[in-house]
């Protein structure tokens, strides 16, 4: 199923709210931006992979995740380079498929830009900050079988969240403050009343940035998907979804609007937040448009599977008839073929690419 009109590509986008870590432990700037590995004369640096292992910014080392953990992360990463590498040589770049979710998402790469460089200015953590071993002792007086240096490693993280989150808080404040970020609840109101209203009406503004009814519509739609009960009310008229709604768009304006004002475009920075983006859409378009066309699902591989889980294929006590299970199972049988060919497909791009890793540098990471 080709997904190019209205993806969304996971970069930080609006996950400003929500950060999650691994592990923590000390980190330089230096050792972050060693290199851990290259794929083709790419290099992936230290930042990179523990970012891919959840730590924001790659501000902490994650000292005690397993080094095979860190390898799998590694050749996820190694992966998505050859995957965006083969993109890029079938020119899936230059594609107007391309260039429209790009610009989709180009807000969430100003954010993620933002967002990387105030953690990097801001976050710090050593071994002995007060909070660390505060955090330390506490940790220490329910010790189980765990070493001091996990222990230590728990704390710094357990600091940095909450350090990163209160960084998060007060940053979208600031955004809120500094862009003017306003709702129009009269406009929202009218909404509400029924009153009739054209989807250009602008029912939020932060600085030059605006929050359209079209947008909280599209947005209603989304969160509408699975459906609801016959004579469910129509979300695009129910004030409160669309304040709701309005507002999580207004998040999002308010910061893209903060990070032009702080001079986040043609940063280095944006530079970076804006390849990991190209990189992310030219793996989905390969997966999308190059593998996922030769993947089909007949009735007799369909019939097979449920005569397999007829066992399980019961409701109520009574047998679901395969008629009202055929369309789950195709997509289940689609996603596994399509699953399975991705993963072939990068044996194939492994073996003929050229790909290094420094195990020193691992260990740093």
């Amino acid at each position: 199923m080709k997904r190019g009109k209205g993806r969304k590509v996971a970069i930080l986008l609006v996950a400003v709210l929500a950060v999650g870590a691994s592990a923590a432990g000390c980190a330089r700037e230096d050792v972050k931006q060693e290199v851990v590995a290259a794929v083709n004369g790419e290099d992936i640096r230290v930042v990179d992979l523990r970012e891919r292992m959840g730590v924001p910014a790659g501000v902490y080392a994650v000292t005690d995740i397993p080094v095979e953990k860190k390898k799998e992360g590694l050749d996820r990463l190694v992966a998505g380079r050859l995957l965006a590498q083969e993109g890029r040589s079938r020119g899936l770049d230059n594609t107007p498929e391309f260039k429209e979710i790009f610009h989709q998402n180009e807000q969430g790469a100003l954010i993620g830009a933002l967002l990387r460089r105030e953690i990097e200015a801001k976050v710090k953590i050593d071994d002995g900050d007060k909070e660390v071993q505060a955090e330390v002792a506490r940790l220490k007086e329910a010790k189980g079988a765990e070493s001091d240096a996990d222990i230590l490693a728990r704390a710094k993280r357990k600091v940095a969240e909450t350090r990163i989150r209160k960084l998060q808080e007060e940053l979208l404040a600031t955004a809120r403050k500094e862009t003017g970020a306003t709702l129009d609840n009269a406009m929202i109101g009218r909404i509400g009343k029924g009153e009739s209203v054209p989807d250009n009406a602008v029912l939020g503004t932060a600085g030059d940035e605006k929050v359209l009814y079209a947008d909280v519509k599209k947005a209603l739609k989304e969160l509408a998907k699975g459906g609801g009960p016959p004579g469910a009310p129509d979300l695009s008229k129910d004030p409160v979804m669309i304040a709701n709604v309005a507002d999580r768009e207004l998040i999002g304006k308010s910061l893209s609007a903060y990070a032009k004002k702080q001079g986040v475009p043609g940063s280095d920075g944006y530079k970076t937040a804006r390849k990991d983006l190209e990189r992310n859409i030219l793996i989905g378009m390969v997966a999308d448009n190059v593998l996922a066309k030769g993947v089909t699902v007949t009735d007799k591989e369909i019939e097979a599977a449920y005569k397999e889980h007829e066992k399980s294929m019961v409701q109520n006590g009574k047998k679901v008839p395969l008629a009202a299970v055929k369309g789950q199972i195709r997509d289940f049988l689609q996603n596994d073929k399509r699953r399975k060919a991705l993963d072939a497909y990068i044996v194939e791009l492994k073996a003929k690419a050229k790909i290094t890793v420094n195990d020193a540098v691992l260990a740093k990471v």
